[in-house]
């Protein structure tokens, strides 16, 4: 940067440079001003001085020169006559007869008058044959130099017989004026010297409070609104901080009052079960709340302020939003997303428009991944119980319009009818009952009243309810409990879980096979307790959906059995219920292992615990 640069550029950045260099601006212009017509008053005035001196001594002169002309003297005696007269008043005096010719200058030798040229036309020599005083400044051509040249008319009575001139260089007058300007222009120094520092003393003052309010705007600018500025005077300056005082006051009260209604802005969006995603324009997040970001798995601080395909990596999201801007009205799909976790999403979409910009998008995103689950649980639980009640009334239907169009005389065929009836009442009366008893415990309106609880006397008593079955299907009952080991929980419900996995061990176990009831104690804390069959087994890519209602491997089977589809679901949340856990094991063809853990024995008797919703 050049020192010129450096200088133009403190002009301009200070404001007390700028008053200064007015100031002293101002004064040099002044001084200048009066200098120039000071200059030009002393010029005037040493030419009236000047004129006035040469006047006064023409005027001595004339009647010499009125007498020589008269007479028609000789060139050498008017020579003489203007020496003579020059000596005295040091000027140069030139004697001219009214044509314009000159007789005599005293500056010019008789043998070269010849060689000066006529003088009528000068506009001395014109005012003087007018019968005026003639004045005029200019450079001598004779004896370059600049003259004042003043012409008197020669008169005889009333009649112009010739002229006399006196010139004088204006220097013999202002040679004296020049102590006077070095005096002028040492005072002009010392003013302008006077009017800077006045200019450093006045701008000092001025911007000073100007200075120190600039600092408190950059403070303020940069948050700090508890600083003031100073109030010490009451002129406009003064106005000027008590105005920014209030402006500052208001200012905080604003900015206060707006990030408390962002601060609710966002408490209700991250409050919010939905996710909410606004785009401006330009496709540039302007709010992503907390719901939002888990969703789409993206991380705290990576949303607002990016373009949305940087942050949204997701194809059909970006077709919903270009589809809704292009559109300006409220848009709605449903889209599947599958990562970070597989979700179906409804998105709804709404135009923002943001004043003059290019309107923008209000996305909300709600998960309806349960819904869609809880959809079609329900679509399947309405076919599968429909289907359920269908075949055993369909039975009942077929076999009592057979009795009513005259089986019923008939009293061998009419008991095996009404025997198939009832076996499928029966039926119809287990699938109720499963079904009110899935749904008390879903819906938590069922109690559990925990106790310490043996459990040898409830595996016992199991097993002898379903030893008829499993006589009459040739398959061996064991069980290895020990009698002292107990659990924590309701005497009835565990007894329902073991009837309902033994029942489904003897059901699926071909003759010849073994179900064993094992209990052992886990850790500290759990007991363990096990049913294991040697039966058909479960396929490895049925096991993760055993346990749903009406789920089964082999449907013609299930039904065969008489089974409702509803006891491993039954069994799954009346374990979870008391705390434990539900594995399956199995292997296709082999045997199957079903284990579930129970806190062990020792908590206050008498407790009830509600099941909790599923």
């Amino acid at each position: 940067m050049t020192l010129l640069q450096r200088l133009v550029r403190l002009v301009a950045g200070r404001i007390a440079v700028k008053l200064t260099l007015t100031l002293v601006g101002f004064v040099a212009i002044t001084l200048l001003a009066a200098g120039l017509y000071l200059s030009q008053a002393l010029d005037r005035f040493a030419a009236d001085s000047l004129e006035a001196r040469l006047v006064t001594a023409g005027r001595l002169l004339h009647d010499d020169a009125r007498a020589l002309l008269l007479r028609r003297a000789r060139t050498e005696e008017v020579d003489t006559f203007v020496r003579r007269a020059a000596g005295p008043t040091e000027s140069r005096v030139t004697l001219m007869v009214p044509d314009g010719l000159v007789l005599g200058d005293s500056e010019v030798p008789p043998a070269e008058l010849g060689r000066l040229e006529n003088h009528a036309a000068r506009p001395e020599m014109r005012a003087a044959l007018a019968g005026r005083v003639g004045r005029d400044l200019r450079t001598s051509v004779s004896v370059r130099a600049p003259l004042l040249y003043v012409a008197l008319p020669v008169r005889d009575g009333a009649q112009v017989v010739g002229v006399l001139r006196l010139a004088l260089p204006l220097s013999a007058v202002t040679s004296s004026y020049a102590r006077v300007h070095r005096v002028l222009l040492a005072g002009g120094l010392v003013a302008l010297v006077v009017a800077f520092g006045i200019g450093i003393f006045v701008a000092g003052r001025v911007t000073r409070p100007v200075v120190e309010m600039q600092a408190i705007a950059r403070q303020m600018s940069e948050g700090h609104f508890a600083v003031r500025a100073p109030v010490a005077s009451t002129d406009e300056l003064g106005a000027l901080a008590r105005a920014l005082n209030v402006m500052v006051a208001r200012l905080r009260e604003q900015i206060e009052t707006l990030q408390g209604e962002r601060a609710k802005a966002t408490a209700i969006l991250d409050g919010m079960v939905e996710g909410v995603i606004a785009v401006d324009g330009h496709e540039t997040i302007l709010v992503m709340n907390e719901r939002a970001r888990a969703m789409f798995g993206v991380g705290q601080g990576r949303g607002e302020g990016k373009p949305f395909l940087e942050v949204i990596r997701n194809a059909d999201l970006h077709e919903i939003f270009r589809a809704g801007r292009s559109a300006g009205d409220v848009a709605r799909r449903e889209l599947r997303l599958s990562a970070p976790v597989e979700r179906m999403l409804r998105v709804t979409a709404v135009p923002l428009r943001l004043g003059a910009e290019p309107p923008g998008l209000v996305m909300v995103v709600d998960d309806v991944t349960e819904l869609r689950r809880l959809e079609q649980v329900r679509t399947e639980f309405v076919a599968n119980v429909s289907h359920e009640l269908r075949t055993p009334l369909t039975a009942i239907q077929g076999y009592l319009e057979t009795l009513l169009a005259g089986a019923l005389e008939e009293p061998e065929h009419a008991r095996r009818f009404l025997d198939v009836t009832f076996r499928h009442t029966e039926r119809l009366g287990r699938l109720l009952n499963d079904l009110t008893d899935l749904s008390n415990i879903e819906l938590g309106k069922v109690s559990l009243r925990l106790a310490t609880t043996a459990l040898r006397p409830v595996v016992d008593s199991v097993l002898e309810i379903v030893a008829a079955k499993a006589r009459d299907g040739s398959v061996a009952l064991a069980t290895d409990v020990a009698d002292t080991l107990t659990v924590h929980a309701d005497h009835d419900r565990l007894a329902q879980i073991l009837i309902n996995l033994v029942d489904n061990a003897v059901k699926y176990t071909p003759p010849g096979g073994t179900v064993t009831v094992l209990g052992s104690v886990a850790d500290d804390e759990r007991v363990e307790v096990m049913v294991r069959d040697t039966g058909v087994g479960i396929p490895h890519a049925d096991l993760p959906r055993i346990t749903e209602r009406f789920y089964r491997v082999d449907k013609a089977r299930s039904r065969e059995l008489g089974g409702t589809g509803l006891g491993l679901a039954i069994v799954k949340h009346l374990v979870l219920a008391h705390g434990g856990e539900l594995t399956i094991e199995s292997e296709e063809g082999r045997r199957t292992t079903v284990r579930f853990s129970l806190r062990t024995g020792g908590a206050a008797a008498g407790r009830q615990l509600r099941l909790p919703m599923a």
